[in-house]
């Protein structure tokens, strides 16, 4: 099942509060990681990120390129997109 289609609205501090409903639908608890995605002006999405995974998948991506880029440069590019 579901949840309806809720309302929120963003506190003066940039917070958004996902409705209980959508919280228990996907799962998500206080410490729920985001990724967000703006599509357009009008339109905002939020993926639930799964850290275990997105290590993984790091670590995959590092040993393919492991020997190809220097380190160094590897977490200047990491540094400078965060």
């Amino acid at each position: 099942m579901q949840p309806s289609v809720g309302t929120t609205k963003m506190s003066t501090r940039g917070q958004v509060i996902i409705p209980k409903e959508t919280r228990e639908f996907t799962g998500s608890c206080p410490e729920t990681i985001f990724t967000v995605f703006p599509l357009s002006r009008e339109i905002i999405v939020l993926k639930k990120l799964d850290k275990k995974k997105a290590v993984e998948e790091f670590k995959a991506l590092r040993a393919k390129v492991s020997g190809k880029i220097p380190e160094a440069k590897v977490n200047e590019i990491a540094h400078r997109e965060r």
